[in-house]
């Protein structure tokens, strides 16, 4: 898979801008500003464009994965709103997509750094008719990572790790503070992880009166340019920036934040909302 510390070309749903204008004018100064081309995706049906649209597995190869989360089977308006990352991305000229989509996955349930990704265990439960050998068989071949699995919250019905872990390089990942929402499961993530990386980080903030939303800052979009952390006036968004800074000394002078106040009421953030992709520099785009 791409790293997402390489991709440099930004994607979100041609929704967005009508949906959340205070967000997406953020993003796009953020992203001229150190310059980082982005564009808006055609064929969409919500803005959540992370989960639906393929993952990057080479310069120009993809794979798409099928998108039927089970939070959207519950009325018909939901169903209506479930987009194909598969057809979408032939619509805006992504031609060579492996089709994966007898196997359900979120793009949201894949934290990766290149050579590993990170996933809930909720894909087996989205995948019930495949054994759980098979199906992690059927992953690292898709994937081309090595597949590590965390424990799903059931508390939170989307099963995703990018609003829980994120990578810092390969051996060392930053948690979100879940040690101060839910201790118990915050110990089970970490045994989770502990096998397979060095050092395991986690957000933590100190003040009087909690942000409800604190979670989303580790669901920040990553670009090689530029990191891109969300922002809500409360007080932990000057202690997320701190923390994060400090772990990413690459980025020094390039972590910028956005408000994002308009887009966390729909429940997700900024990583949710866009698709990075590596583009590269010679050759038709994304044609072998």
């Amino acid at each position: 898979m791409i790293p997402e510390s390489l991709c440099n070309r930004v994607y979100f749903s041609a929704l967005l801008p009508e949906v959340c204008p205070v967000t997406y004018k953020g993003l796009a100064d953020a992203l001229d500003r150190y310059g980082v081309p982005f564009s808006l995706l055609k064929g969409t049906k919500d803005i959540w464009c992370r989960d639906y649209m393929p993952l990057q597995m080479t310069d120009h190869e993809f794979v798409a994965f099928g998108y039927r989360p089970d939070y959207l089977m519950d009325t018909a308006a939901h169903r209506k709103s479930i987009t194909d990352g598969y057809e979408v991305a032939h619509i805006n000229g992504f031609n060579h997509v492996h089709d994966r989509r007898d196997i359900i996955l979120d793009g949201g349930n894949t934290v990766h750094s290149g050579t590993k990704v990170i996933l809930t265990d909720k894909v087996f439960e989205e995948n019930p008719v495949l054994s759980h050998d098979y199906l992690c068989q059927r992953l690292r071949m898709s994937l081309g990572a090595e597949p590590l699995f965390v424990p799903w919250d059931a508390n939170e019905i989307y099963g995703h790790t990018d609003g829980v872990v994120r990578f810092i390089d390969d051996d060392t990942v930053l948690m979100t503070n879940y040690a101060q929402l839910d201790s118990k499961m915050a110990g089970r993530f970490r045994r989770c992880l502990e096998p397979h990386f060095k050092t395991i980080h986690e957000l933590r903030f100190d003040v009087k009166k909690p942000y409800k939303n604190n979670w989303a800052y580790i669901n920040w979009l990553q670009t090689d340019k530029v990191l891109i952390l969300p922002k809500f006036n409360a007080p932990e968004d000057e202690q997320a920036f701190e923390q994060i800074s400090a772990l990413m000394p690459e980025y020094e002078g390039k972590i910028v934040t956005v408000e994002a106040t308009d887009l966390i009421r729909h429940e997700g953030c900024l990583n949710c909302a866009s698709w990075t992709v590596y583009e590269p520099e010679e050759g038709p785009r994304w044609e072998l």
